[in-house]
């Protein structure tokens, strides 16, 4: 081998240049703008070939039965594996079957539940403590019309957005309310059957195991719906990264991030500041699930597509993916022959991902701001990007709770300042508030987690 490949950094150079001067053919012009975001993919796939090969260094060492990718986003990341690992082996272990789950947040909750309660609740408003019922029987897959003449009796119309519900004397009565907790037990009960027959038929049986768990991440809130319906399996989740936990970790999981750990230090944690354009660049065009139906003996997952999210993925995303993907198979056949481990790309990939937070390509910001996201599960509905809480919602926040609440809830859906900068359907002084807006709510957020992490490396 050529001495430049000697050294890490002229290797994955090396490999780098090699996959976009074989990529050149492909397009006839590079500076098309699918050309330039094909090219990004190429630039940006050491971090998702290093992913790749955490997978299957942990699934080695936790020596799992199979691996799981988890929808949507690991429907990308389960390509990208089986490119960077083509004949299933790392250093003469052969790997763990995997295969896709579909799963979400939505479609594993209600069926994770042991009660109706308050307490069991508060894994829901750990995440989301200000909350219409509306949103609340959206996030349990209810027909929020249904609930609605028992929240009546008890004087809670279904559209009132409600502060830490748990201590609203209005909700207490709900939740002692017969008609109430029959009503919500049975689809809780449904939904659990419906469920565990879907996972049997994957495989996915309490007390087998270990298995791997893939996501994208963030608080492995589906990991921890899987972990309480299969409580005699252990589970294993592999994730890009982690924020901080909100609610009590089941005994029978660990969860692990390739990229930061929120949980264990502050390495790069910022990058978790603005998560939803990771989730769209990794994203599938197969729609949400949104439960499991029981049909014919068996089970099978119910997905919902919104349209502007297929032609954002068809525009942009697609080529970002195709564009990884083509460079993995470069990569691939380096992995065995250097010995290149996840730890040797950890830095660098941080950093790719940096850069595609930090400094954003003019066409990613746009696909970005046209999507409506699926956040049915906490908010009840879609969320459309292009929406932004305008400058007298956000001067009438100063003083009234309900503005406020909207600004703040736009705060956490957002946090994406750099995608903003580029919004030019957007008055600058519009963009500098919402941009200040961010700013403020990121710092709040980096206060707490400084004085989480030092609390607890204290102990």
């Amino acid at each position: 081998m050529n001495a430049r490949l000697t050294d890490r950094f002229s290797l994955q150079h090396h490999i780098e240049h090699s996959a976009l001067t074989a990529a050149a053919p492909l397009l006839e012009d590079l500076r098309t703008k699918p050309g330039l975001i094909f090219r990004l993919g190429i630039k940006s796939a050491p971090l998702f070939v290093g992913q790749a090969l955490f997978i299957a260094e942990q699934s080695i060492i936790d020596d799992v039965e199979e691996i799981y990718f988890f929808t949507r986003e690991g429907e990308f990341f389960e390509r990208v594996f089986a490119s960077v690992v083509p004949n299933g082996r790392l250093a003469n272990h052969r790997l763990p079957n995997s295969r896709l789950l579909e799963v979400s947040r939505l479609a594993t909750f209600s069926a994770s539940l042991r009660t109706v309660s308050l307490d069991e609740m508060r894994r829901l408003w750990s995440l989301y403590d200000s909350q219409s019922l509306f949103a609340f029987a959206r996030s349990l897959g209810l027909e929020p019309q249904a609930l609605e003449p028992i929240c009546a009796r008890h004087g809670l119309p279904l559209a009132e957005t409600i502060v830490h519900p748990w201590l609203d004397v209005r909700v207490k009565a709900l939740f002692t309310d017969p008609v109430f907790v029959r009503f919500v037990s049975d689809k809780i009960a449904a939904d659990r059957r419906a469920a565990l027959s879907y996972f049997a038929q994957q495989g996915l049986v309490d007390g087998r195991g270990p298995f791997g768990l893939v996501d994208i991440g963030w608080r492995g809130t589906i990991q921890d719906n899987l972990a309480l319906l299969l409580p005699n399996t252990r589970f294993f989740g592999y994730y890009l990264g982690l924020q901080r936990f909100l609610n009590p970790q089941p005994p029978n999981g660990l969860k692990r991030a390739y990229g930061p750990d929120a949980n264990l230090s502050l390495f790069f944690s910022h990058l978790l500041d603005a998560v939803s354009p990771m989730e769209m660049l990794c994203n599938s065009p197969h729609g949400s699930v949104m439960g499991y139906r029981l049909e014919g003996g068996g089970a099978h997952a119910l997905r919902l597509s919104e349209p502007t999210e297929n032609i954002v993925h068809a525009e942009v995303v697609r080529h970002f993916q195709d564009g990884v993907l083509f460079a993995c198979r470069h990569w691939a056949p380096h992995v065995e022959a250097h010995s290149i481990r996840s730890q040797d790309l950890r830095e660098q990939a941080c950093q790719l991902w940096n850069d595609l937070i930090e400094r954003p390509d003019r066409q990613i910001s746009e696909a970005y701001a046209a999507l409506k996201h699926n956040d049915v599960f906490g908010v009840g509905g879609f969320v459309d990007k292009r929406v932004v809480p305008s400058p007298w919602r956000m001067i009438r926040g100063i003083v009234s709770p309900e503005d406020r609440r909207a600004v703040i809830l736009y705060i956490k859906q957002t946090q994406w300042s750099s995608g903003l900068w580029q919004r030019r359907d957007l008055r600058p002084v519009h963009r500098l508030m919402l941009i200040a807006a961010l700013t403020l709510g990121r710092t709040y957020k980096h206060l707490r987690m400084w004085m989480h992490y030092h609390l607890v490396t204290r102990r």
